[in-house]
């Protein structure tokens, strides 16, 4: 997915969540989320974690295997088994922790640190003006902030006219993210706030012609597009199972064009969505 968003325009990718604990303890499926391909470039390590020093620790890691760009600490999944742990947006409820882990990645290693985060938890803890005073207070090189709260996961309106008070207070760069869906969203999200550049996620699963959209005006793709793009990500899915099946020690219940397949079918719905209106 983050290849074919690259070929088609997306200016960087982020790796999947990686726990800071998992590379700690030497874990094979954590070191796995982290593989990345041959051209993968601009990439993030996205490290999660609640321990500074643990998170020193894997953003140390993730320097020394010489595969990323730079590093982002995730202060902002809302996710029940991250927060449970009291990692990602569990973290904006407790503001001197979130300081000192981006403190603590920064001194240790040499890449650039951002911090990709959300507008607050709720609305009876910290808000938006004061994450931001945090996040560059301590050293991150660049925020991307989801534009709701973490309670509303993807729900609801976002609110792109909190990231632009936050723009107006940074000196780092500010991402925007949230409620993106076609070109003439991030049209919108710009010109509301301000922001440095637009981060997608869910807008480009089974679309990733949305960042050509956005930078050069291309059209919609046709249904032979569709077609060809759906053929090309499911053999890619094929060779990455191929890898991890080659390099990983566990015994496995599918073949890789049977564990590709049993992936690919979330995919499916959104390639062909529209379709047959």
């Amino acid at each position: 997915m983050r290849t074919l968003c690259l070929e088609h325009g997306a200016g960087a990718v982020y790796t999947e969540l990686t726990s800071a604990e998992g590379i700690r303890r030497d874990s094979e499926k954590t070191f796995q989320v982290l593989d990345t391909g041959a051209n993968e470039h601009p990439i993030a390590g996205h490290i999660f974690g609640r321990d500074p020093e643990a998170m020193a620790e894997a953003a140390r890691y993730v320097e020394q295997t010489g595969l990323f760009d730079w590093i982002d600490i995730n202060c902002g999944c809302p996710v029940r088994k991250v927060v449970s742990r009291g990692a990602g947006a569990a973290l904006l409820k407790e503001l001197p922790l979130m300081g000192e882990i981006i403190e603590t990645v920064k001194q240790a290693v040499s890449l650039p640190v951002s911090v990709k985060t959300r507008i607050g938890f709720n609305n009876d803890t910290a808000d938006h003006a004061e994450i931001a005073k945090v996040v560059e207070q301590s050293g991150a090189d660049m925020i991307a902030v989801h534009a709701r709260l973490a309670r509303n996961f993807h729900g609801g309106d976002p609110d792109w006219h909190a990231l632009g008070e936050m723009k107006q207070q940074l000196k780092i760069p500010i991402i925007g993210n949230g409620g993106v869906n076609a070109p003439e969203d991030a049209q919108r999200m710009v010109e509301v706030s301000g922001v440095d550049g637009v981060m997608i996620g869910r807008g480009a699963v089974g679309n990733p012609w949305i960042f050509e959209q956005i930078r050069n005006g291309a059209g919609a793709p046709s249904p032979e597009d569709r077609r060809d793009m759906m053929a090309e990500h499911l053999r890619r899915l094929v060779e990455l199972n191929e890898v991890k099946q080659k390099n990983g020690s566990r015994p496995h219940k599918y073949s890789p064009e049977e564990a590709a397949c049993i992936q690919f079918r979330t995919h499916i719905p959104y390639y062909v969505k529209g379709m047959f209106d």
